[in-house]
């Protein structure tokens, strides 16, 4: 027959390798956690990110909404009719 002390022994290795299981368990469940939080964090940025870019936030060179009309800075003159009045010739009198 087992004595007291044996089975009192027994109960007292038992419930501390349950703690320690308990404590195992716990550690695993938060590492777990840690690891999933790290992920879904990881996935949104890279989701947040990808929406800049194609939105735009990364161009170096902003596009106009409304272009202005390329003008010519040139010093040939053109053909074209200029909304500018021209300045008569030395030949040339106002008086008909």
């Amino acid at each position: 027959m087992p004595s007291t002390k044996g089975k009192a022994r027994e109960r007292e290795l038992a419930r501390a390798k349950a703690e320690r299981q308990a404590a195992r368990r716990a550690a695993s469940e938060r590492k777990r956690r840690q690891i999933t939080a790290g992920v879904i964090i990881g996935l949104i940025a890279v989701i947040v990110v990808g929406g800049l870019w194609l939105w735009g936030v990364f161009d170096s060179d902003p596009k106009p909404e409304n272009p202005a009309p390329a003008t010519s800075t040139s010093s040939e003159p053109s053909d074209a009719p200029s909304d500018q009045p021209s300045e008569p010739s030395a030949g040339e009198s106002g008086a008909a």
